[in-house]
Formats: C-alpha cells, sequence, structure tokens
C-alpha cells in the first residue's frame, strides 16, 4: 500500500470514529432527555389480600394483580422497577368477620389508595391513580366437623421422683376440620402424632403436632395444626400402707383362714399428701375357690387418684379352708 493509500485509510477511520462517538452522544442527549420527561407510567403488583381463614373459607376466584399509573420521570420509574418490592398486601379481616355469610366481596379501590400508597417507592412521583375500581374476591364456605383432639400416642417420661397428679390438659380442647362433606365423613378422629415427651420435672405446657390425616385429601383444612399439653405433676414419695385382705367364697366354702390375713400396699403417693393418705383409703380384695392350689393373689381394687400403686407385699396369700 501506497503512503497516499494509507493517508487515506487513516482518515476514514478517523472521520468513522467521529461519527460513532456524535451518534453515541446524539443517543445519550436523547435517553436522558426522554427519561427526564415526566409522563405516566402503568405499572402492575401482586396483590395479596390478608386476613382470609382459607381454613373456613375456599377462595374460588380472586384478583391477584392490581394496576397503577403513576406519572413520573422515567429515571424514577426504571428504578422503582429494579428495586421494589412487586407485592401490594390488603387486609380484609374485618369485611369477613362483620359478614361471615358472605360468598363475595366488592371492594372499592378508592378506600385503599393510601393503603396502596404507603407501600410504594412514591419518590418522584407527582400523581398516583389505580386503574381498577374494583376488586372483588370469591369465597365459598366450608362444611364444618369439630373434634376432641386425642393424645393417645404422647408418651410422657418423668425423671426423678415426679409422677403425673391428674389428667394432662390440652388446649384448645376441640379442633375443627372444614371441607366437603365427602371428605369430612372419612375423618373419625384427630389424633397427636406420637411422640415423647421426655425430662419432665416440672408442671408445664408442651406444644405437639397433630397427625396430619386431614391431608391426605387436598379440600380439608384444619383449624390449627397443633395443640398445647399442660402436664401436671408433682414430686412423689414411697410409702407403705398395711390393709387387711377382703374375700369373697364360693358356697361350698363355709369358712377360712389367710396367711396373712393383711398386705403391704407399696406405693407412691405426693410429698405434700402424705400424711393425709392413710390404709382406710385402700381396699384390697381377693377370690377364693376351692381348688388345690391354696394361694390367691390380692388386688388393690380401690385407692387414691393421685396415688400409684407399685407392689402388694406378699403378692400371694395361703389360706386354710375351715370345715
Amino acid at each position: 500500500m501506497s503512503k497516499s493509500q494509507t493517508r487515506s485509510f487513516r482518515q476514514r477511520i478517523r472521520h468513522s470514529r467521529a461519527f460513532i462517538f456524535a451518534l453515541i452522544a446524539i443517543t445519550i442527549v436523547w435517553v436522558v432527555s426522554s427519561m427526564s420527561e415526566r409522563k405516566a407510567y402503568r405499572e402492575s403488583y401482586n396483590l395479596i389480600f390478608d386476613g382470609i381463614d382459607t381454613a373456613k373459607y375456599a377462595v374460588t376466584s380472586i384478583d391477584s394483580t392490581i394496576a397503577l399509573e403513576l406519572t413520573s420521570n422515567g429515571f424514577y420509574a426504571f428504578r422503582r422497577g429494579i428495586r421494589q418490592n412487586h407485592d401490594v398486601h390488603i387486609s380484609v379481616a374485618s369485611k369477613i368477620g362483620s359478614n361471615k355469610n358472605a360468598i363475595q366481596l366488592t371492594l372499592k379501590t378508592d378506600d385503599y389508595s393510601e393503603l396502596i400508597r404507603s407501600q410504594l417507592d412514591m419518590r418522584g412521583v407527582s400523581d398516583f391513580k389505580i386503574v381498577d375500581d374494583i376488586l372483588t374476591i370469591t369465597l365459598a364456605k366450608r362444611e364444618c366437623k369439630a373434634f376432641v383432639p386425642r393424645i393417645d400416642d404422647v408418651d410422657f417420661q418423668f425423671e426423678g421422683m415426679v409422677g403425673l397428679c391428674g389428667e394432662p390438659q390440652v388446649s384448645p380442647d376441640t379442633v375443627y376440620l372444614y371441607g366437603s362433606s365427602e371428605s369430612l365423613a372419612k375423618i373419625d378422629a384427630i389424633y397427636a402424632a406420637q411422640q415423647t415427651l421426655p425430662h419432665i420435672r416440672l408442671s408445664g405446657k408442651y406444644r405437639v403436632k397433630l397427625r396430619p390425616d386431614w391431608q391426605k385429601y387436598p379440600d380439608l383444612r384444619i383449624s390449627t395444626q397443633s395443640i398445647d399439653i399442660f402436664v401436671p405433676v408433682e414430686v412423689f414419695t414411697e410409702k407403705a400402707v398395711t390393709v387387711p385382705v377382703e374375700y369373697t367364697v364360693n358356697d361350698n366354702i363355709k369358712r377360712l383362714q389367710l396367711f396373712p390375713s393383711s398386705v403391704t400396699v407399696n406405693c407412691l403417693v405426693p410429698r405434700k399428701d402424705y400424711a393425709a393418705i392413710q390404709a382406710e383409703d385402700f381396699r384390697v380384695f381377693a377370690t377364693i375357690d376351692n381348688d388345690s392350689s391354696n394361694y390367691i393373689q390380692p388386688v388393690v381394687t380401690r385407692f387414691p387418684a393421685n396415688v400409684r400403686i407399685k407392689s402388694i407385699t406378699p403378692s400371694q396369700i395361703q389360706y386354710i379352708i375351715i370345715k
């Protein structure tokens, strides 16, 4: 390539670069001018209705989005699109609470204008408008069935001389299932999940989950998925009382002699009730048949509700029939 051709080629490159730089500059000026211009931007947000008790109501249709028209420049609109949370929350608990039989809720958006505005980034916004006039929610009320939660599968493990005193108390004492009558008919009981509550030393409340049997049926909802069990406990101590053995005999036996005629009942009693519990609070009974063994096994048939029987000494009693 000659020197003149080289100079010509370099000039063309310089001219091309100058053109590109000029084009970029013009584009930047145009973009800045356009983005600085204030105009209305249509924006859409996810609509979340708070306060719907989905256990009692099935949502059959709902407005899931809300359209807004915000007047601002393009820079603010771009920033909102990048940074802003696109969820808008509206509480309808009071609407449902005041009209429990309502199937359809119609909400005027004007009533929620300030609530919606407070959830948005309104910097640079000169005008705000909700495009939709109303929002609608259609609910179907579920049928209800009540259950007393059962704790058969909950095992209580106590430490040391601590033991259960009275019946565990369940709260809430009633659990509700909501859904179709067909699905509700398939649930007979609500149980606490099988589990062990270990190391119980003091009276207290324990949170346990319910066994999710209802989840087999997609239309069912439950009022709570867990319950509280209050476990009343006492510190126990050992006590031994001597109790005479009562007995019955068949028609062939007139008189007999027991050896011994009394037994020792070994039990655990609440420490605070130790002095109050006496032998008269217990009854030991035996049935005697005319057989060849001449031994009977005594059974404690009456004792205070707050007492736990450990053993009977002796565990067998010899008897002699007197003819």
